[in-house]
Formats: C-alpha cells, sequence, structure tokens
C-alpha cells in the first residue's frame, strides 16, 4: 500500500491495497464500532470508507466549519469538482491548430465556493498572469474591481466564478475566438461546468463581464431562466465601464439576496479606478494556502516578462 494507514485502520487491514480498503465497511475504521457503522447505514446510507469520505453531509459540514474564519484559506475543490476538473480538455486546447491559447502555465478554472452555497455565477473571459499565480480566476485589478461590485450589492462570500476559456489567450475576444468557444470540447466542458453550479447552488443571477462570457451564456441552454447581467469588462475605461456597472446596481440588488444587507452600497460609480472606493482585496478564503498575503491586493502584481512574454512572469511583492 502506497499510503501509511497504520493510524487509520484496524490493523487486519493494513495489508490491503487503497481500493480493496475504501470497500471495507466503515468498522474498519480505527475507533468506529460495528454499532457506529451500523447507525451510519441507517442514517445516511453509509456503508463503506468510499460512502464516508464522498458524502455530501460530511463535506457540508466541514465547509461550514472552514467558513467560520474568513481569514483562512480555500483548500480546494471537493472531490466531484476535482473529478470535473481532471476531466478538461487539455489536449485540445495545447494542441489546437490556431495556437490561440497560452499554454505554457497551465490552466485556471475557478475562484469562489463549490461546496453548495454560491447564489451568485460569474463568468469571465480567460485568466491572465496574477489568475495563473494564484491558481484562481478574477484574482488582479480586475478581480480586485469585480470584487468591490460583489460587496456593493451585498455580496461577501456567496459566488462562483468561472472563465469562458480555462487558458489565457492571445488577442482578443474577436471572430476566430468567438468560433473557438463554440467547438464541441470547449463549448461542452464549459456547458458541463455551468450545469453543475446551477444544479448544486441556489443560483440567483448570472453576471457576465464582458463579450465573451455573454456570447457563452448565450450558448448554454440550461440557464433555468435565471436573470443574466451582462457588463462591461472591469479592464474597460471608466467611460466604458461605469455606466454599465451604474445601470445594473439596482436590478442586481433586487435579484440577489445579499449575505449581508449592511454590504449593500447604490452610490454610483464616479471618478477613476484608482478611487479605493473602486477596488476590494481578494478575501483569503478564495486563495491557496501560502499565497503571499498581498497577491490580490493594490492592483495586479504580476506582467508577462517582456525577455520572454510566453515563458516568464515578473512577479513584484510590495
Amino acid at each position: 500500500m502506497p499510503l501509511s494507514l497504520k493510524n487509520l485502520l484496524q490493523v487486519q487491514y493494513l495489508s490491503l491495497g487503497i481500493d480493496e480498503v475504501l470497500d471495507l465497511p466503515v468498522h474498519a475504521l480505527k475507533g468506529v464500532t460495528a454499532t457506529d457503522a451500523t447507525h451510519l447505514d441507517d442514517a445516511f446510507g453509509i456503508k463503506t470508507i468510499r460512502d464516508m469520505g464522498r458524502n455530501r453531509f460530511f463535506h457540508s459540514a466541514y465547509q461550514i466549519l472552514r467558513s467560520e474564519n474568513d481569514q483562512s484559506f480555500d483548500p480546494g475543490p471537493p472531490l466531484e469538482w476535482e473529478a470535473i476538473f481532471a476531466s478538461a480538455p487539455i489536449s485540445h486546447y495545447e494542441n489546437h491548430p490556431a495556437a490561440r491559447f497560452r499554454i505554457d502555465f497551465g490552466p485556471v478554472f475557478y475562484r469562489g465556493r463549490l461546496d453548495g452555497t454560491a447564489r451568485v455565477l460569474v463568468v469571465g473571459q480567460d485568466p491572465s498572469t496574477d489568475e495563473i499565480l494564484g491558481q484562481r480566476a478574477f484574482v488582479g485589478s480586475s478581480g480586485q474591481r469585480l470584487q468591490r461590485y460583489l460587496n456593493k450589492i451585498g455580496i461577501h462570500r456567496s459566488y462562483i466564478i468561472v472563465n469562458t476559456f480555462i487558458y489565457s489567450i492571445y488577442g482578443q475576444f474577436d471572430n476566430t475566438m468567438e468560433q473557438i468557444s463554440l467547438e464541441p470540447a470547449i463549448r461542452d466542458y464549459r456547458n458541463e461546468i455551468l450545469d453543475t453550479i446551477v444544479a448544486e447552488n441556489p443560483i440567483e443571477a448570472i453576471i457576465t463581464f464582458g463579450r465573451a462570457p455573454a456570447h457563452a451564456i448565450t450558448n448554454w441552454a440550461n440557464t433555468q431562466n435565471l436573470p443574466v447581467f451582462n457588463l462591461v469588462h472591469p479592464a474597460a475605461d471608466v467611460a466604458t465601464a461605469f455606466p454599465s456597472w451604474n445601470a445594473q446596481l439596482q436590478p442586481l440588488t433586487n435579484a440577489v439576496s445579499p449575505d449581508d444587507p449592511n454590504l449593500v452600497d447604490l452610490t454610483p460609480y464616479q471618478g477613476s479606478w484608482r478611487r479605493a472606493a473602486h477596488k476590494a482585496d481578494i478575501p483569503r478564503f478564495d486563495l491557496p494556502f501560502g499565497i503571499p498575503v498581498w497577491h490580490g491586493t493594490n492592483g495586479t502584481r504580476s506582467k508577462r516578462d517582456p525577455a520572454d512574454r510566453q515563458k516568464q512572469i515578473v512577479w513584484k511583492a510590495i
């Protein structure tokens, strides 16, 4: 057995392979009696160690426990989401004949809640360098502007953010990328993610930022009549972004149940993006363990190295 399970299993099972262990009755675990196992079966239908590890009630309790401390970190996707992310069409992206994807630093899949508590689904276009380094979507300047917008409609934690493409793209979302986004491998995988989100979360509204995600949602058949709010991308200039964002503040507030009503702020955007009131730090509970505390704060922290924009990223601390 590749894992040392001496402190976890009854001694008579230590010679078994991991697949065999997962199919053992729960009382094979140290500290669990046959009576305990019977109660688990009666209450939750848990018969094996595998069943126990996958039980959604145990996962829910764990997520609630984690949410008690907002300064913690994102432990990563639950098992069912791991399987979905692992099934991504990586080869299709990496070997695409148009060569429009920046494949060297890998994909980025999400930011936010994968625990069934999201009420807002946010869809963007593609990850950039801060997102690659943080392994989460919308982390740099655009993400911090988006974060403040979510706060203004009363949403502090109950969101999930995904992108149209899991890899960064070369150039803009032009006609070529529009067609690529509808290729079955890319479209169907994206739609599987969206389908799973709306099936497992009490989503009340969908927000798109930019033309690519608006196009993606238009070509997704399972919106379930949820209200869709198409906003200008947060990287746009204020003359374009602010009217779009201001126009949707009240309708979004009406559509979404706030995490905290005291957060709701319908003050219109004005001035410049540099105003502190127009951005918010990315919460630590959205980022993996070990990310520097300054990443996701005070704007974008990285850029592609002019010496080699394909394979080098410059990451700057405070």
